[in-house]
């Protein structure tokens, strides 16, 4: 795994079994102190932080977004629930893919740089009925951010560091604002550090404990892991392992990004993904968790990293 990993560009490649790290490298500057850019992975904070507003009872899944979006109360879009936004099934039209050098009109790099990223999410517009097609588009998590902290009351970063990260004995994570006291940017780039980043997976694959506390409400992180009726690999902020796509796509109709040479040797493998092959692999029924940190290489191979443990594990259990 270790020279795989190097090979493959890897900053960083941790693996814990039992709640134990058993292996631990790190290359290309990075140490355990970096904090290290999630990117896409951001998109998982959102959903991970709708459980506390669904179980106290300050959200339905079935509302629509505009009882919260109060820029959307009384148009068409506010009637997409927060359910089919947590899925990314909101049915809102996929940013243009422009050229950094094109300026005007670029819709996705003002998602990413301009100095008001809520107003940015919310101009796209509606292009399939709400429910029926999988897009894992970033305004999906921006606006579901905005849920969330119009029913909490709270910053988004505030609700993760003293809900989650606190809890779980992680350094603060740090988020990128849109302008100086502004907004943070939900939809990408949290940087936290190696470790805390394994400390949420090993959270999330105990069903939302950590230790002796029920950190995220167990029904929640059931829900979260629970596939949607429109892409059997997602439900809300994580992918699945299973059912075995040798080229998982993250937007319907186009090509797939994610390869894999062969499936999961089990059927419970969690994800949390991010550009770049940046990712977290989660097995609960063999207490196996791998934090991968590094950027995108072309022969990558998904399924590489999980099964070669699964494989070491397996044949330690028949010495």
């Amino acid at each position: 795994m270790r020279t795989w990993a190097k090979d493959k560009q890897s900053n960083a490649l941790i693996v814990a079994h039992h709640g134990q790290i058993v292996l631990e490298e790190y290359w290309n500057g990075m140490t355990a102190e970096t904090l290290a850019n999630g990117r896409a992975m951001t998109r998982s904070m959102a959903p991970l932080l709708l459980g506390f507003a669904v179980t106290e009872g300050r959200v339905s899944l079935e509302d629509p977004i505009g009882h919260y979006v109060m820029e959307w109360a009384e148009d068409p879009r506010g009637q997409i629930t927060v359910k089919q936004l947590a899925q990314n099934v909101s049915g809102l039209k996929l940013p243009e893919r422009k050229p950094a050098s094109v300026v005007y009109g670029n819709r996705f790099m003002c998602l990413a740089y301009c100095g008001d990223v809520n107003r940015a999410a919310l101009e796209f517009e509606l292009v399939d009925p709400p429910g029926t097609v999988f897009n894992g588009a970033d305004q999906n998590m921006q606006i579901l951010g905005m849920v969330v902290e119009a029913a909490m009351g709270q910053p988004l970063e505030q609700i993760l560091s003293e809900r989650v990260w606190k809890p779980i004995g992680a350094r603060d994570a740090t988020f990128q604002l849109d302008r100086p006291g502004g907004k943070a940017r939900v939809m990408c780039c949290m940087r936290a550090g190696p470790r805390d980043w394994m400390r949420l997976g090993q959270m999330v694959l105990n069903n939302g404990r950590w230790g002796d506390q029920q950190v995220v409400p167990r029904e929640w992180i059931e829900m979260m892991a629970t596939p949607s009726e429109v892409n059997p690999n997602h439900g809300m902020g994580l992918w699945f392992g299973t059912p075995y796509d040798p080229l998982r796509t993250y937007y319907t109709g186009q090509p797939g990004v994610i390869p894999m040479s062969e499936p999961y040797l089990v059927d419970d493998v969690r994800i949390i993904e991010g550009g770049g092959f940046r990712v977290l692999y989660m097995s609960p029924s063999q207490d196996l968790v791998i934090f991968r940190h590094g950027p995108g290489v072309p022969d990558w191979d998904g399924a590489f990293l999980v099964n070669t443990a699964l494989r070491g594990l397996r044949a330690e259990g028949e010495q």
